[in-house]
């Protein structure tokens, strides 16, 4: 089939730039300045489709431009075209090669569509996942965005309080539980909670809770705003706690309204999960519950998207990089890490714990830690891509997981608890070897640059002399007093 390329360099806030590329890479058609409408695009394909035999398709060709690309590929999807997305660092390199000193709109247009003749394995098909499953994987991510942002309103209020009144937060069990929030809101300023006394502590906090309250803890709270008012009695000019009281009060309403919102997505979530996926087979794999499920869910979509397991790995970033050259091989490279990263964040979290349940995975864990001398992430890291082939074909056969032990026989949860407690787990000194390599390297690590700093001020800048070993166990006995 004869295609012809066409490159758009995306604009987010400017008009997009096209290049059109026939077979052969010839420029067929001038440069072409477009907006995002139907408009504009109706006449870009027109133009590249003059003059062509019946038969020809379109080949868009961009990079990953924030969501400048989904209008496209919603266009292209819809009319029969073909739409393929260059990785941003491949666009870059071919770019630079082109003109070492020059960047602009119409070379990026020329680059991206001269890739496919250059290098096709550069380009990969966009993927456009059904409404339900787009509209899931939006959620999960506002969610991430929403819990994010409660989590800083309370580190900022934990931050502001350790030096408005020491020792506050210890008085609660629940940092942010109602009896601390009523505290909070009437009593930021601890003059005004030392003038109410214990008794008026007591008045405000005991209707705030379900559970009955602590019958020291307004004495406590009492204590701690007079330890408070006694440091700053004479700081009147530094800190105005009034305008602290109303900062508080702002920020718990900030808070209380992203709890609402959150509490209103986590229900449109659940609602869409049962939708896209309705089965929850893949809650069945142990470490994924109905917190990962609907992230996995909403990230990988339509499995049948990646032909094998290897794909999927790729597509998380969990593979190693590879450095061969002769009969060099390089062992125990970093990942990729390509791909979204809160799907290798959710990896870590359910892979620690389904080797807890699943004895495969202990087994490698197991391997990693003991055998291989690794410390507790990098085995995590070596067994997510076993976790990744359980899930892919968990979605693809649309089945339950069976939890196996290491001949591949089916055995219950608690046959695979007892073979994960006699033979995969970790001795507590094999745990505390691997931390204790990870403090012994950057202890070395603290003694060079100490040795840097210390004969930088006696030696040229230019200079690059080697510490002698003698004078690195010098500078090690005198770290070890000075620590």
């Amino acid at each position: 089939m004869l295609y012809r390329n066409i490159g758009v360099d995306l604009g987010v806030t400017a008009k997009h730039k096209a290049q059109v590329l026939d077979e052969q890479g010839k420029k067929v058609v001038p440069n072409f300045s477009f907006s995002t409408s139907k408009d504009d695009l109706d006449a870009l394909c027109q133009q590249a489709l003059s003059g062509t035999n019946q038969g020809t398709k379109l080949r868009f060709i961009c990079e990953p431009t924030e969501m400048s690309w989904f209008p496209f590929a919603i266009y292209a999807k819809t009319n029969n075209h073909d739409i393929v997305r260059v990785k941003s660092h491949k666009a870059h390199d071919l770019r630079k090669y082109f003109s070492r000193h020059k960047k602009n709109d119409k070379l990026d247009a020329s680059v991206l569509a001269v890739m496919p003749m250059i290098d096709e394995k550069a380009t990969e098909q966009i993927y456009l996942s059904d409404a339900k499953t787009f509209s899931l994987e939006r959620r999960n991510r506002q969610k991430e965005k929403i819990t994010n942002e409660i989590a800083a309103i309370k580190n900022r209020l934990s931050s502001l309080y350790h030096w408005v009144m020491p020792g506050l937060l210890d008085c609660f069990g629940d940092s942010f539980d109602s009896r601390a929030r009523e505290f909070y809101r009437h009593f930021s300023n601890p003059f005004r909670a030392k003038e109410s006394g214990i008794d008026g502590i007591r008045q405000i906090l005991e209707p705030a809770g379900r559970q009955k309250m602590k019958p020291d803890l307004p004495e406590k709270l009492y204590s701690i705003a007079c330890r408070s008012c006694e440091l700053y009695a004479k700081a009147s000019c530094y800190v105005d706690f009034t305008e602290i009281q109303d900062e508080v009060h702002i920020e718990l309403q900030l808070l209380e309204a992203q709890e609402e919102a959150l509490a209103q997505i986590k229900d449109r979530v659940e609602s869409l999960y049962e939708k896209v996926h309705p089965s929850k087979n893949i809650e069945s794999l142990k470490g994924i519950s109905e917190n990962l499920g609907p992230s996995f869910i909403g990230i990988i979509g339509n499995p049948d998207r990646f032909s094998s397991q290897s794909k999927l790995r790729c597509f998380a970033g969990m593979i190693p990089k590879q450095d061969d050259s002769g009969e060099t091989n390089k062992k125990g490279l970093p990942m990729t890490q390509e791909g979204p990263s809160r799907f290798r964040r959710d990896l870590f979290l359910a892979t620690d714990v389904a080797r807890q349940w699943d004895p495969q995975l202990a087994k490698i864990y197991y391997e990693e830690m003991v055998n291989k001398g690794h410390c507790h992430t990098q085995a995590i890291c070596a067994t997510i891509p076993n976790l990744l082939n359980r899930i892919l074909c968990v979605l693809k056969e649309n089945r339950t997981y069976q939890l196996r032990n290491i001949e591949g026989n089916p055995i219950s949860a608690t046959q695979a608890r007892q073979i994960i407690k006699e033979q995969f787990t970790v001795p507590e000194e094999i745990r505390q070897r691997t931390r204790s390599k990870i403090n012994k390297n950057k202890k070395e690590e603290r003694i060079r640059n100490l040795f840097k700093r210390q004969s930088s001020e006696m030696t040229p800048q230019n200079s690059h002399n080697i510490p002698p070993k003698d004078m690195l166990q010098k500078f090690e006995k005198y770290f070890n007093n000075a620590s």
